[in-house]
């Protein structure tokens, strides 16, 4: 790279490119975790010291938290769904085809079941989002894959439940 200005000689990609050293430098290891105070002492003397466990990179407690928020997530859903698919449709013939015409009591009773399938709709989000990243990361990798299949697989199988039970009921 050279300057148009011919008054003033720039070096040219050659020569920049000779001055930089042959062999890389190794790379500076970063640390993410809090230091404990021996692994501290450690990197004043510039020895290479790991400020983390290796068990807790491997430890699988994410994946199994995943897989439990995935779990809870599906049991309360189709809870939810059982429930509002039973009394949907002897609702709608006792009351009539309005969602206003049925009783305060049920209006009350379906808005806390969505309200229900909202909250599990946020805890099953969570399920895969814990389950990437433990899969990913293999903090829990075979815990961490099942709860995204679970959390994955159980919106589809709450609402085919509630319709499933909606004719049924009627």
């Amino acid at each position: 790279m050279t300057s148009t200005d011919f008054s003033y000689p720039q070096p040219t990609d050659d020569e920049l490119a000779a001055q930089q050293p042959r062999v890389p430098v190794p790379p500076v290891h970063l640390v993410y975790a809090s230091p404990r105070p021996d692994a501290l002492a450690d990197a004043h003397n510039g020895v290479d010291a790991r400020m983390d466990d290796v068990a807790s990179a491997t430890s699988p407690t994410l994946g199994k938290v995943a897989v439990a928020l995935s779990i809870v997530a599906m049991v309360l859903s189709l809870a939810a769904s059982v429930i509002l698919g039973v009394t949907v449709g002897p609702s709608e013939a006792a009351s009539g085809y309005y969602f206003t015409d049925t009783p305060d009591w049920y209006q009350t009773l379906a808005t806390m079941l969505v309200g229900v399938q909202g909250l599990c709709t946020c805890l099953g989000l969570t399920g895969i989002i814990l389950g990437i990243t433990a899969a990913v990361t293999g903090r829990g990798r075979t815990p961490g894959i099942i709860a995204i299949a679970v959390a994955a697989i159980a919106p589809f199988v709450s609402f085919g439940t509630f319709v499933a039970l909606a004719f049924i009921a009627a």
